[in-house]
């Protein structure tokens, strides 16, 4: 186990933040852990990990006003170094509409290198020995919103930034050694920028290029149908009708009725009117 402080309060976190002014700390190792329709509805920020380089702290999104928290996150003069920084950086500006500022991810660096890989590749391809590694999956799906945080999750959590400091420093020598400062100062530059533009999630579906442009019109509406009821329940989407039963759906959406199928009888009437309301829209606008 980590020694870490919790920092659950508003309180908590604004004398923290006062500590670290008056130790001048100005750059720290920092993880995010959420919530990715899994559990419930949408996404979610559940937890950051912060590490600033002698002491091991966990940040409660669920019970801090994160307007105070994120001036931290988006001050350019704090350094925060991360690893693979873009899904944490989208999460933020989904969630909150600000962008992460002063990021300096350590995998844009390693890349530079030829280095492709996740964290632990990464701490081994840096010389760092650490005890194997296990349950990454099983950690990673755990349900991040449930409180109190059990202490396998916290050491879980709390592994993901304890070599990032050592990791960067380790890089930047072998970047300075190989003479690629001004192409590693580029990677960080842009690759730290955050996409403000997303595509729709029927869009992302598997399939969805090579509908026709019809097929496509009943798949958004048959999408948006499904993604309202989730979120009215506060249900994954996924526990309301699988995504592929969408695509069939939009090329046959005559097969509504027998695919409308949910073992809650309730929530079945619920997905069946909606999904037939959505043809009905589907044809109008087609129409």
């Amino acid at each position: 186990m980590y020694d870490y402080t919790m920092i659950n309060t508003n309180e908590g976190w604004r004398e923290l933040l006062s500590q670290w002014k008056r130790e001048q700390v100005s750059s720290f190792a920092i993880d995010f852990e959420g919530e990715f329709n899994l559990h419930i509805y949408g996404e979610h920020l559940c937890l950051i990990q912060i590490f600033d380089g002698r002491r091991y702290y966990l940040v409660d999104p669920l019970a801090l006003d994160m307007k105070e928290v994120l001036p931290f996150l988006t001050d350019p003069e704090l350094e925060k170094v991360m690893f693979d920084s873009s899904s944490d950086a989208s999460l933020i500006y989904k969630s909150y509409t600000a962008e992460m500022k002063g990021v300096y991810d350590v995998a844009l660096s390693a890349g530079v290198l030829g280095f492709t890989g996740n964290l632990h590749a990464l701490i081994e391809f840096c010389g760092i020995e650490i005890a194997p590694v296990t349950s990454k999956k099983k950690n990673q799906m755990a349900n991040w919103l449930v409180r109190p945080i059990r202490d396998q999750l916290v050491s879980y959590a709390l592994s993901d930034v304890e070599h990032l400091f050592t990791i960067q420093k380790v890089l930047k020598e072998r970047i300075r050694k190989e003479g690629k400062e001004k192409e590693e100062r580029q990677v960080q530059k842009q690759g730290t920028k955050v996409k403000t533009v997303y595509k729709p999630g029927w869009a992302k579906l598997n399939g969805y290029r090579r509908l026709s442009k019809e097929q496509k019109v009943y798949l958004r509406h048959f999408f948006t149908a499904r993604d309202d009821l989730a979120r009215q329940r506060n249900l994954p989407s996924y526990r309301i009708l699988d995504k592929k039963v969408l695509v069939v759906l939009a090329k046959e959406p005559e097969k509504v009725e027998s695919l409308a199928k949910h073992k809650d009888p309730l929530l079945q009437k619920k997905l069946l009117d909606a999904l037939k309301a959505a043809r009905d829209d589907s044809r109008r606008e087609l129409s």
